[in-house]
């Protein structure tokens, strides 16, 4: 399948370029599809290039050495994952794999590298993203190490809600792996979703969840509660 023009412009990596830069960047593309459980690519595979999601989602992570799943990111139309290994030595830090039906388009390294070099403002929309990428990942290492559960889940309530724009949303990820993302065990997540909605801090229906006292999260994403008793 070819992959048109106009899916590359609602890609903030890609926004404010003209046309025959976007055209520069469509010819280096090719497409990637994936269906639900799919590995793009696995930890230690040669980079290939960067990914760009068009649709779908991907999840990034890493086995521990009892085999457990540890998720890094969960990618979202728009973004683009695998960035920082086009620039390092050795193999993709992580795997990648379709959360369910995903289209991605990858840029190779050698012709990415190129064009960085040649247009300045999609090397400046790549420091942007390390940037929002680092500082993501300084916050993962700040909650997992300094932070508890309570206090891990409430961030990652304001800043869903900071992403999204709005204070409720479907769950799109599995309670498993929003327990693995956050760092705990599945029944440790429940029980302190149950706290949350029993204060009356969270509306939690099914897949469905609503913030219902933002105040609240915030206190306890500071630790101002000491956690959830």
């Amino acid at each position: 399948m070819t992959l048109a023009p106009d899916e590359l412009r609602g890609v903030p990596l890609f926004a404010g370029l003209d046309p025959e830069q976007l055209e520069r960047v469509r010819a280096i593309a090719r497409l990637v599809e994936a269906k639900r459980r799919d590995v793009i690519f696995r930890e230690g595979d040669p980079v290939e290039g960067i990914f760009v999601l068009l649709s779908g989602r991907v999840k990034l992570y890493r086995l521990g050495p009892d085999g457990r799943e540890h998720i890094l990111h969960v990618v979202r139309p728009g973004q683009t994952f695998a960035e920082a290994a086009v620039f390092m030595p050795g193999g993709y830090p992580a795997f990648a794999e379709a959360l369910e039906k995903t289209r991605a388009i990858v840029l190779p390294k050698a012709a990415f590298l190129a064009l960085l070099r040649e247009e300045p403002a999609i090397s400046l929309a790549m420091i942007a993203a390390l940037s929002r990428y680092l500082r993501q990942f300084v916050d993962r290492i700040d909650d997992l190490s300094l932070k508890d559960v309570p206090a891990r889940l409430a961030r990652w309530f304001l800043a869903t809600a900071r992403e999204k724009g709005r204070e409720f949303w479907d769950l799109d990820i599995t309670k498993a792996e929003l327990a693995s993302q956050l760092g705990t065990a599945g029944e440790t997540l429940s029980r302190t979703l149950r706290k949350f909605r029993d204060a009356g801090w969270i509306e939690v229906r099914g897949r469905f969840v609503k913030i219902l006292d933002r105040e609240a999260l915030e206190r306890v994403a500071e630790g101002g509660e000491n956690g959830v008793r």
